[in-house]
């Protein structure tokens, strides 16, 4: 009798749960066409939202940090370190640049903002959660013969909104063209 109580109680509170999220919907929706219509044609990220590709939805406390700061997207650049078998043993996040755009645009290079959003911790609370990610990410193409350790790099891409698509596990770049972009 308690189990059929307690499924029905789950019962209720996903299909709650559920309404809530399709109720919202709509207005989730909207806000990505006016997202799309402020990206240049070209964009890969508006074909990626053309093509019905979203984020999670989960919002974290970093994304409202690049809103206040006018933020919309943030790359970390990563130096790898790989060991014999293609896994990273050792990262340093080299270059982070921040854009007041969600496509395309130049990195901020105003010194005084840089200065302003260093101090407030956002570059660093990025690269730690980057090469959190880079730790996961994955080989497109792995180089062949493959050597003992090399070098190679990945991005990873920040936006302040929880409802634009990135990938959570990087993809690797062998060689020393990958390194930083700069």
């Amino acid at each position: 009798m308690f189990i059929m109580f307690l499924v029905a109680i789950c019962s209720i509170l996903n299909v709650r749960n559920v309404q809530a999220i399709n109720e919202g919907q709509p207005k989730i929706e909207q806000h990505i066409q006016e997202i799309i219509m402020e990206l240049p044609a070209s964009s890969s990220l508006r074909h990626e939202l053309s093509n019905g590709a979203r984020g999670d939805g989960v919002r974290q406390a970093w994304m409202d940090d690049m809103r206040r700061q006018d933020i919309k997207r943030a790359i970390v650049w990563i130096d790898i370190r790989f060991g014999r078998h293609g896994r990273p043993t050792r990262m340093i996040p080299k270059v982070t640049q921040f854009f007041s755009d969600y496509a395309g645009g130049t990195p901020i290079t105003d010194p005084e903002r840089l200065k302003s959003i260093r101090s407030s911790g956002l570059g660093q609370r990025l690269e730690s959660l980057a090469s959190e990610r880079t730790a996961h990410g994955v080989w497109v193409d792995i180089p062949h013969p493959t050597p003992k350790p090399f070098v190679g790099g990945t991005k990873v891409e920040f936006f302040d909104d929880e409802w634009l698509p990135t990938p959570r596990s990087p993809i690797y770049c062998a060689g020393k063209s990958c390194l930083t972009a700069d």
